[in-house]
């Protein structure tokens, strides 16, 4: 079994009255893109900023790469959040020696990685540009290079593609999930539910402090999955496709009607799935039949509308 290189456990964290953690547990491999879920005022950024060790739980612990973690484990933590931040008036290769050392890079080290990066972007001849002088998005990408520039074991990465066009976002993810590759691990925190279907093995859904979702991606849209098909029929027969639309099993909605074909989805109210089928051929040619798998979207409402 894979050892976590970060395990939580019950971690439990208030400000006030106000409770933001509640006693949460949760495992992370070496490797994976694990994503980070809730509403605003959630918990997600207490977790992230205690991770980061700018705030202290109230009790609990964190155990990093094996051991239980220090001040020192913030060497090994790549950050990049939500509100960016870089020194305006600092060039690109200042800023990157800057956040270098101060993560115990050597300067030759730094210079290297930078080197590396610039290339990878193909942006060699921005070295000498100052941050006021890049747009959003070529500010973005170079808050991005600062954060892996020292090759963290563990990146936490806040809404990383805000900011970037669809290309830029593109080439983002390519670098991400090539960093995964190579195993570094990944918080990916967002409130866009495609990117986390996109880039993410696993996730861990927050609410008001308790987790109400945890585990792989896959599992939890099989745990949400319901007994609803869509089917595109030909050559039907209107008297049996009557008989089917009346029929108490099933609940139908008809998105599409020609002539000749029909489409529309179903939800199958019995157990047997090949009742269903059976059905559909007495009505006429079956062209398609699809199981619906839920969006993480459709899960993420659902989950927080029943909370």
């Amino acid at each position: 079994m894979q050892e976590p290189i970060i395990s939580i456990q019950k971690l439990y964290k208030t400000y006030g009255t106000k409770t933001a953690l509640n006693h949460i547990s949760i495992e992370i491999n070496k490797g994976s893109v694990y994503g980070l879920i809730g509403q605003n005022g959630a918990g997600k950024t207490s977790l992230i900023r205690i991770l980061n060790q700018i705030i202290d739980a109230n009790s609990g612990n964190i155990i990093f790469k094996g051991i239980p973690m220090t001040p020192n484990a913030v060497r090994h933590i790549g950050y990049l959040p939500e509100e960016r931040g870089l020194y305006k008036n600092m060039t690109i290769e200042e800023q990157a020696l800057y956040f270098g050392q101060l993560k115990g890079m050597t300067k030759t080290k730094a210079l290297e990685q930078l080197n590396y990066w610039l290339d990878r972007f193909d942006i060699t001849d921005w070295r000498k540009k100052k941050i006021q002088g890049l747009s959003k998005g070529m500010a973005q990408k170079v808050q991005f290079i600062i954060t892996v520039l020292h090759q963290p074991d563990l990146l936490i990465l806040d809404e990383p593609f805000s900011g970037f066009d669809p290309i830029n976002a593109n080439l983002i993810a390519k670098e991400i999930k090539t960093l995964a590759k190579n195993g570094t691990t990944v918080i990916f925190s967002s409130h866009r539910m495609e990117s986390v279907a996109e880039m993410c093995d696993a996730l861990c859904l927050i609410h008001h402090g308790n987790i109400l979702l945890e585990g792989s991606i896959q599992n939890i849209q099989k745990k949400y999955i319901q007994e609803t098909f869509e089917v595109t029929l030909a050559n039907y027969q209107e008297n049996e496709l009557a008989l089917f639309l009346n029929n108490a099993a099933y609940k139908t909605n008809i998105i599409q009607k020609e002539d000749d074909e029909i489409r529309f989805e179903v939800v199958n109210n019995q157990k047997e799935t090949d009742h269903l089928l059976q059905d559909l051929l007495k009505v006429g040619k079956v062209i398609s039949y699809k199981q619906h798998t839920p969006s993480l979207q459709d899960i993420f409402i659902k989950t927080i509308e029943n909370a």
